[in-house]
């Protein structure tokens, strides 16, 4: 998305540096076009999916701090997991189109166990999907 904003950025100016070269009154002659060169742009996936699995590192955290009395049961907690581990699976392999259903699941069963999740705790682990499902694009 940055990137997409940058390039859109660096279209306009050379955009306005065309319109510009083209009103400069010079006699005789036509006005030159500036050449305008973009910046190579590449998105580093490994980074990308360092990232990814950072923030699914800090969703295990959060879910086993859930898991208490009042909180997730062991077959909540193990069925996030499961969640958690396919995206994990998806991510390494760079097969992001399997990620997505995952993520969506995961998502899906935190809004069921949300009468669970009203603690710190529960927050931190809604804050810690949402920021996995950014870092996605979803």
């Amino acid at each position: 998305m940055k990137t997409s904003k940058t390039l859109l950025l660096i279209g306009v100016l050379a955009f306005g540096a065309a319109l510009s070269a083209c009103n400069a009154s010079t006699t005789g002659s036509s006005p030159a076009v500036p050449q305008v060169s973009l910046p190579a742009v590449s998105v580093d996936p490994s980074a990308a999916a360092a990232a990814v699995v950072t923030a699914l590192d800090q969703i295990d955290t959060q879910i086993d701090a859930n898991q208490t009395a009042t909180g997730l049961t062991v077959e909540d907690r193990d069925a996030l997991k499961g969640l958690v581990a396919t995206v994990r699976t998806a991510v390494q392999t760079g097969d992001l189109s399997a990620a997505q259903p995952a993520v969506d699941a995961l998502s899906a069963k935190l809004t069921e166990l949300d009468a669970k999740l009203g603690t710190d705790a529960g927050t931190q682990l809604k804050d810690a999907v949402a920021q996995l499902k950014t870092l996605l694009g979803s």
